[in-house]
């Protein structure tokens, strides 16, 4: 228990009723379960963490200061490419069907949405964040099934008839 000996376990209550933050909470419940005895076995379990992680919480306990061990250190990105003013009535007009804002499709895809955002606020993005900003949108998207062109339709319509699906039994 080497890790918490200098900590009080009244600090540590103290400390995770100031603790914002779901995963900082979760280290203060984990050094407040070490001091009180448990394992660090027990507490990857009740924490649905590896032991690994645990003496790494842990670990933070003794090497920073007692307010900051629960929080990471802020990790920088770039700047947004949109502002929040823009962001906003990009989210608001992704919850309308594209057809509202004169498009022919009726869902919104990745490419259309690179396609909106390149006219609308002359920022590029890649496709993959396109899917990232449809999912912030509470969208989903989905690729079409490939058809061949040159297949039959009332043959593909006879085989779908006799073809049996798998399902639960």
């Amino acid at each position: 228990m080497g890790r918490l000996d200098d900590i009080s376990i009244e600090e540590l209550h103290e400390l995770r009723e100031q603790t914002e933050g779901e995963i900082p909470r979760e280290r203060v419940l984990a050094a407040i379960g070490r001091k009180q005895g448990d394992k660090i076995a027990t507490l990857a379990e009740r924490h649905g963490v590896v032991e690994k992680t645990i003496r790494n919480w842990l670990d933070r306990f003794e090497e920073e200061p007692i307010e900051q061990a629960p929080y990471d250190d802020p990790r920088p990105g770039g700047p947004s490419k949109l502002t929040a003013d823009e962001r906003e009535q990009l989210e608001e007009a992704l919850q309308q069907p594209p057809t509202e804002l004169g498009y022919e499709h009726q869902a919104w895809s990745p490419k259309l949405l690179l396609h909106y955002v390149k006219e609308e606020f002359d920022v590029e993005y890649t496709e993959s964040h396109a899917r990232y900003l449809l999912h912030e949108a509470g969208l989903s998207w989905r690729t079409a099934r490939p058809r061949n062109h040159e297949a039959d339709p009332e043959e593909e319509a006879e085989f779908k008839e006799t073809v049996e699906k798998n399902g639960p039994n």
